[in-house]
């Protein structure tokens, strides 16, 4: 800290020291700056109260024009007030120097105990500031900026005392809220303090009159919360709210609320018709029980409502409690509107619908009759007699069948009309009609008396029956009824008759009373015709049929194809069966088998294969077969195919005797193989594939000797070979393999030009020698051995091995010659070259 201090004082002198400087080279006097640095050590600790953005606070500005002057105060800014939390300061502008006008700025700082640390208090930027109750123990000082047209300057005030603690402050008055409504519970708050916390807050609600001035304590109204009774009705209510800390108290009062409004009537228990539900009587209506301010009243609406009591609609003038029943309104419902009235409002109750308004039932005073023709087809009406009761007065009917005494009486289907058209399921029964009257009051029901039996018709032909089907053997023939008038029911009975191909002779068939007939073989030849008699209540009555034609037997029919059986190769044996027929027995069966493509299409006849059973020949091979079968009885004869059969096959190749091997077993020469003996479809193709076998194993191909000969080569010398045969046909491909050949033989090497020395004859010089030409079973290894020649007679030199040789001084004035031999698998050979010029020595 001592060193910012001195650091501070240093900053001070320094900008002292510049300041002079530019006075004088402004040609301005000095003035202040004297006294200024006299005081070095004061400017230090103004330096350490002052925060770093204190600090950096623009300088009075000084504007240049004529006759401006910047602001300056005189004297040091002063605050007022008491230092107590919750109280309020006053910063005061004092006297100010400077071009007017002049306008203030204010901003108000916290400082620490020491008054080294200050900063600014958000907000506080007026002349005067609230002390808020967190700055307890803090210092406080003002700083108030000049502006004019000459510039601006800022005076800082001396910081204050410690701020103490304070009594209760009200800053913004406590707020009454709620509905406003009789019954309804009002809240306050405490509103906004300042001074010391803690504080404890009561509470006084106050009642006010709206006519006169004034309010007045609510007894027992301490709390915080106050629930609106009836004597606040038109009042305006306030609450002063007090609060007190260890300082002392302060009381605040709230803004008076708008005037209490009443509780609209609301309807607890719904008001109610009473009184008997008829035309001329007197209905009464009930309040029902209400709550709300009081006093309220009561005003009444009758409505008149559909008979399911909907569509309600008010009845002009009938506002009263009571309200009469008149005819027009018989039939419907009623209910009422009540409204309860208060110094709030209305509000509108709805009574329960009353039931049905009743009126008078109707009474039969003379019965309704029947008259009409009561016979099947006849028409019958019934009047609706004599009636009284309330009108209008509808009419329904409801005829009712009756059995012959005029019991057991039961509803017709909707036979709901006036009249009534007799049908034949009345005939031989009474009727009788039940006749309702309907009114607003309600329906009475009376039945007229009954009827005598109703007659019927007996049936009469119009159109005769006849007789459609296929007059065929195991055709079904069917009868119509023909058409008839006369009572219904009509039912119909059959009888069959078979005549002579003349339509003469006619006797029944025995059981062939229904409506169908299916004919048989012993009809063939022959007509028939068939009694049809109608039969209803009346009695029956018969007629016959026209004669059918000729009855005919039936043509053979396929019902299941024939289908062919056996083995589909070359040699087997097929067979074709009759399938299922029907028609005219007896049927006997012919075969044509055909020939087709591999598409089972281009079929023809197989000739003389006119049996149930082939044999297929290798001609038929890769083709198809189907058989036609035709059926013939006495009435003809029908034809069908069989399904084709698969493709004929051939059959196989089978070995009968190994393929074998013909040749010499020598390198160069070759190999014939034979294919051997087989059976099977004709023709049969071969192919061959030679195989090596090492030590007459495991054998494996070799690669492109497919040809029945095979050339042996160098490779094979030492191993085996066999041939596998492939014979193929159409029906596919079998092989056979030959037995393993002895082991192949090499040639022995063989020379066909001598080997040849090459090189200086000199000593001390190599010589070299070539292997000369070999024929023979390849590969081969060559041996070399040089000999010294003398007088004819060449002896081996030892050691000399190699295909090289270095010349000595030992070998001068003799030749050499030297000696290859080859060796293959076959055994060895060898060739000498021809011998040198003789050896010189070195001159």
């Amino acid at each position: 800290m001592e060193r910012e201090g001195l650091r501070g004082a240093l900053r001070w002198v320094t900008g002292v020291l510049a300041a002079a400087a530019l006075a004088t080279a402004c040609g301005l006097p000095a003035a202040g700056v004297a006294p200024a640095a006299a005081a070095p050590v004061n400017a230090a600790r103004a330096g350490i109260a002052r925060t770093a953005k204190n600090a950096q606070k623009p300088k009075p500005s000084k504007r240049k024009g004529a006759g401006t002057k910047a602001p300056k105060r005189k004297g040091a800014a002063k605050i007022t007030g008491a230092l107590e939390s919750g109280q309020t300061l006053t910063v005061v502008t004092g006297t100010w120097k400077g071009t007017p006008p002049l306008s203030f700025t204010y901003q108000w700082e916290a400082c620490d105990a020491t008054a080294a640390n200050c900063s600014e208090i958000n907000g506080a930027t007026g002349a005067s500031y609230q002390i808020a109750s967190s700055l307890e123990g803090a210092r406080l000082r003002a700083l108030i900026t000049a502006a004019g047209p000459g510039g601006s300057a800022t005076s800082t005030s001396k910081p204050t005392k410690p701020i103490g603690p304070g009594p209760p402050v009200n800053t913004a008055a406590p707020v009454v809220s709620g509905s406003l409504q009789e019954g309804q519970t009002l809240t306050a708050d405490t509103g906004t303090w300042g001074g010391t916390a803690p504080f404890e807050f009561s509470y006084q609600w106050l009642r006010c009159s709206v006519l006169a001035s004034g309010c007045e304590e609510i007894p027992g109204a301490t709390s915080s919360t106050y629930t609106l009774g009836a004597l606040d009705l038109a009042s305006q209510l306030a609450v002063v709210v007090s609060a007190s800390n260890r300082r002392g108290s302060a009381s605040a009062t709230s803004a008076e609320t708008s005037p209490i409004l009443a509780l609209l009537p609301s309807n607890t228990l719904p008001p109610s018709i009473s009184g008997t539900l008829r035309d001329g009587q007197l209905l009464s209506v009930t309040t029902g029980s209400w709550s709300g301010s009081e006093p309220i009243s009561h005003s009444y609406q009758w409505q008149l409502c559909s008979p399911l009591g909907e569509e309600c609609e008010e009845i002009r003038g009938a506002t009263g409690a009571t309200f009469g029943l008149s005819a027009g309104d018989i039939g419907r419902t009623l209910d009422a509107l009540v409204t309860a009235t208060n110094a709030g409002g209305s509000t509108v109750a709805t009574t329960p619908v009353t039931g049905l308004i009743e009126g008078l039932l109707p009474v039969n005073s003379v019965l309704p009759s029947i008259t009409g023709l009561l016979k099947e087809g006849g028409l019958l009406n019934v009047g609706t007699g004599s009636w009284s009761g309330s009108e209008p007065i509808s009419y329904s009917y409801q005829w009712q069948l009756c059995n012959q005494m005029g019991e057991a009486c039961s509803n017709m289907s909707e036979a709901t009309g006036s009249s009534l058209k007799l049908t034949a399921l009345d005939i031989g029964k009474t009727l009788d009609v039940v006749v309702k009257a309907t009114n607003v009051a309600g329906s009475t029901s009376v039945t007229t008396s009954l009827t005598s039996l109703i007659e019927g018709l007996l049936p009469v032909n119009n159109v005769l029956p006849s007789i459609t089907g296929l007059l065929k053997e195991g055709g079904l023939l069917s009868v119509g009824t023909g058409s008839w008038s006369g009572s219904e029911p009509v039912s119909y009975s059959y009888q069959w008759q078979l005549c002579n191909a003349s339509g003469e002779a006619c006797g029944n068939i025995s059981e062939a009373t229904g409506s169908s007939l299916k004919l048989t073989s012993l009809d063939i030849g022959k007509t028939l015709d068939v009694v049809v008699k109608a039969t209803s209540i009346a009695g029956s009555t018969s007629v016959t049929t026209s004669l059918t034609g000729l009855i005919e037997g039936l043509l053979p029919v396929n019902t299941v194809l024939p289908s062919i059986t056996g083995l589909l190769k070359e040699g087997g044996l097929l067979s074709v069966g009759t399938g299922s027929w029907s028609g005219t027995e007896p049927i006997a069966y012919s075969y044509q088998w055909q020939l087709c493509n591999p598409l089972g299409e281009a079929c023809s006849d197989i000739s003389e294969a006119t049996g149930s059973s082939l044999k297929p020949s290798s001609s038929d091979i890769g083709k198809t077969l189907d058989a036609v079968v035709t059926a013939t009885n006495p009435v003809g004869s029908t034809s069908v195919t069989s399904s084709l059969t698969g493709l004929i096959e051939g059959l196989l190749p089978v070995n009968n005797v190994l393929p074998s091997i013909a040749g010499t077993l020598l390198e160069g020469k070759s190999l014939t193989a034979a294919s051997g003996s087989w059976s099977g479809t004709a023709p049969i193709s071969y192919s061959y594939q030679w195989q090596l076998c090492p030590l007459g194993e495991a054998c494996r191909n070799i690669s492109e000797a497919t040809a029945s000969v095979l050339s042996l080569l160098a490779p094979y010398v030492g191993d085996s070979v066999d041939v596998v045969v492939k014979a193929s046909n159409v029906a596919g491909s079998t092989t056979a393999t030959s037995p393993v050949s002895s082991p192949i033989s090499g040639i022995a090497p063989l020379n066909t030009a001598l080997p040849v020395i090459s090189g200086l004859l000199e000593v001390g010089k190599a010589l070299s020698v070539s292997n000369g030409s070999w024929s023979g079973t390849t590969p081969m290894s060559f041996k070399y051995q040089w000999q010294l020649c003398l007088l004819g007679t060449c002896t081996n030199i030892g050691g000399a091995t190699g295909a090289t040789l270095t010349l000595l001084g030992i070998d001068i004035g003799d030749t050499l010659d030297a000696i290859v031999t080859a060796t293959n698998v076959s055994g060895s050979s060898s060739a000498t070259s021809k011998p040198t010029e003789k050896l010189l020595g070195i001159l």
